[in-house]
């Protein structure tokens, strides 16, 4: 990883002088999870080999100091990382977000109210020209900064009612714990750890038995090559095929039954968060199975439901009953503080017809639906959404990106 790094940094440097214009690079060092750092130790050797072979190849080196949720770094641990990278190393910037937590991308970072206090910290000040531009804006504090922008904007309240219009929107969110770095306040301190709980509670919990029994009465459970939950975390490759003899099991079922091909082959796995699965699949299954029978589409008999299952066991198991096409049901990467449940919906057949699965078939094949959560994407829309793109799909004979 070091290696492929610094010939990054010299690809940086070559376009940086070739050019004479000034090129930024930045390290996203955490974002991936436990398959490439476990420890917070790990990150931050990470961070700092990357910060020194940015300044000896003479680029701007900026860091977001974060961490995924399946990387059990808690956020206290993650803080004290970024203040210790700083410490060291003197990035030229950090990333950062409203309130720690990145509410799409479902990871930790830094929170933009902890720059003033690390560039305190180490006796590091904002750039000559951001300064100056601030000077220029009046922006003595975040009050005026806001005043300054609203004047901006055309609005003809007075300064002095705009600063205290923002300082009573900043005390809002501070008692909810936003846009505050980590241990500001107890409502910062215990929003993040909530989160955190419910992000580790999610990733090790398991698909209900009750829940499946409502939502899909003929299904038959899975698994892949994952050993456990922590090889699957770990080891991203274990979750995308089912183990062989589980293959064996769905042919043989398959036979049995006497169930003919079906079009539409429906998948549930709990992918990084088997909650998702637990809170929706009741709302979402039943109505979408019965659109897409009211769409004349033919769907499977029988479920397949796959333990420790990543978006490209849903390929695998479509080729194993040979569907034209796979509703993939999935629990989506938590950290939110939501369970939200996401479909992928892939075609399974080349140009001439001819079955295309494979566990290696590129994402690029899928169209997906996400955010399906009573607070998110109602899942009755998710349901009609999924439904039309599904009949869409095999109208087409296609999806992802060439739908």
């Amino acid at each position: 990883m070091v290696t492929l790094e610094a010939r990054a940094y010299g690809v940086a440097r070559h376009i940086q002088q070739a050019t004479g214009a000034w090129t930024i690079v930045n390290d996203v060092a955490g974002f991936i999870g436990p398959e490439v750092f476990r420890t917070a130790r790990q990150l931050e050797r990470a961070c700092l080999e990357d910060t020194v072979m940015a300044k000896l190849h003479g680029l701007t080196m900026g860091l977001d100091v974060c961490a995924t949720f399946h990387m059990g770094i808690a956020p206290d641990a993650l803080h004290e990382t970024t203040r210790r990278t700083v410490e060291l190393a003197a990035p030229a910037y950090l990333m950062a977000v409203a309130g720690n937590a990145d509410p799409m991308l479902g990871y930790l970072t830094t929170s933009f109210r902890e720059h003033p206090r690390l560039r305190d910290r180490v006796g590091r000040h904002v750039t000559t020209a951001m300064r100056r531009r601030l000077a220029e804006l009046d922006a003595r504090s975040t009050a005026s900064l806001y005043a300054a922008y609203m004047k901006a904007g055309g609005d003809r309240r007075t300064a002095d009612a705009l600063g205290a219009e923002c300082e009573r929107k900043i005390d809002r969110l501070r008692e909810r714990g936003f846009d505050l770095g980590y241990g500001d306040s107890p409502g910062a301190h215990a929003r993040l750890d909530r989160i955190y709980a419910q992000a580790r509670l999610a990733l090790y919990a398991v698909v209900d038995d009750g829940v499946l029994r409502a939502a899909s009465p003929r299904h038959i459970r899975v698994r892949t090559r994952s050993r456990d939950r922590d090889d699957y975390l770990s080891h991203p490759r274990t979750g995308e095929s089912i183990r062989d003899d589980d293959a064996q099991r769905i042919v043989a079922l398959a036979a049995s039954s006497g169930a003919r091909q079906p079009q539409v082959q429906v998948v549930i796995s709990d992918g990084l968060n088997a909650n998702a699965v637990n809170e929706n699949l009741r709302a979402v299954l039943p109505p979408l199975r019965r659109e897409l029978g009211a769409a004349g589409l033919h769907t499977g008999d029988v479920d397949v439901v796959i333990q420790n299952g990543r978006v490209r066991a849903g390929y695998h198991a479509g080729g194993i009953v040979g569907a034209d096409a796979v509703v993939h049901l999935i629990g989506e990467r938590p950290g939110t503080g939501l369970d939200t449940l996401s479909a992928y919906l892939t075609y399974g057949r080349d140009a001439g017809g001819q079955p295309r699965w494979s566990p290696e078939l590129d994402h690029s094949a899928t169209t997906a639906v996400c955010g399906m959560h009573r607070d998110g994407k109602p899942p009755s829309e998710g349901v009609g959404e999924i439904a039309r793109l599904v009949a869409r799909i095999i109208e087409t004979r296609r999806s992802g990106v060439a739908l």
